[in-house]
């Protein structure tokens, strides 16, 4: 499991994405619990003020990770939530686990919680339209989707709007609309023929397709355009392709 939540940060304070924001959602023994900063717990307090404590968690994190163990990783996460709440990345991955394991109402409710605060943010967007779609709500997710992108177009946000994009296309292939789904990557590629994205989800689609020819293609374009370290950030996502949650990677 540790594949899809790698390449940890080395200090947690360092992690890239930080925000101001109330406690997550925490979720233990099967149950949502909101912290308020006034119930804040020794240990939690404990936790904020020491970076080496909160580095043997990591450290922990990720071997339990690892070795599969949800349940021990899960408690170590709501740990770190809890001593620093404004480090926005514990709650993605706290999100992701609890989709992982199969909690999908208390995954959802981590990344609502981020997009009350952020409403255009691309990877509690992506997460959240990844289950809403897995829990049949396709038509809610596009309509959610078509939300974001005029509210990201109104408010004159271009990265965020073409973003929301990503998205979009995403779900549409996940829904079996292949064809919309590349005219979609297509469009988003003429538009900015610099952007590596386009090509590696087409490369992706194509591969899944059996059109190695347009798949080799794609990629090649993708290899000549990535940068020699880049966050995937999971633009195509599914059960046949996991990405990384944090970190970057020198594979192409």
């Amino acid at each position: 499991m540790i594949g899809k939540f790698s390449n940890f940060p080395a200090k947690a304070d360092s992690l890239p994405a930080m925000t101001e924001q109330e406690p997550a959602v925490l979720q233990e023994n099967e149950q949502v619990k909101t912290q308020s900063p006034k119930e804040t717990s020794p240990l939690s307090e404990f936790l904020g003020s020491n970076d080496e404590a909160i580095a043997a968690l990591q450290s922990l994190l990720q071997q339990k990770l690892e070795n599969g163990e949800d349940e021990e990783a899960l408690s170590i996460l709501n740990r770190l939530v809890s001593a620093q709440p404004d480090v926005i990345d514990w709650k993605f991955l706290l999100g992701r686990l609890l989709g992982e394991m199969g909690q999908t109402e208390n995954a959802r409710k981590v990344f609502e919680e981020i997009l009350q605060s952020n409403p255009l943010s691309f990877e509690a967007l992506f997460e959240n339209a990844l289950l809403m779609d897995r829990c049949g709500e396709g038509e809610a997710v596009v309509k959610r989707l078509e939300e974001a992108l005029a509210r990201a177009q109104e408010e004159k946000k271009v990265k965020e709007a073409r973003d929301v994009r990503f998205i979009m296309a995403q779900i549409q292939f996940l829904q079996k609309n292949v064809d919309e789904s590349l005219m979609s990557y297509q469009e988003l590629a003429k538009e900015d023929p610099t952007d590596f994205r386009p090509y590696f989800c087409q490369g992706i689609i194509y591969s899944l397709l059996d059109r190695n020819a347009e798949a080799k293609e794609q990629f090649a374009k993708y290899k000549e355009l990535s940068p020699k370290k880049f966050e995937v950030d999971g633009y195509l996502r599914t059960s046949l392709s996991r990405m990384k949650l944090f970190g970057t990677s020198e594979e192409n």
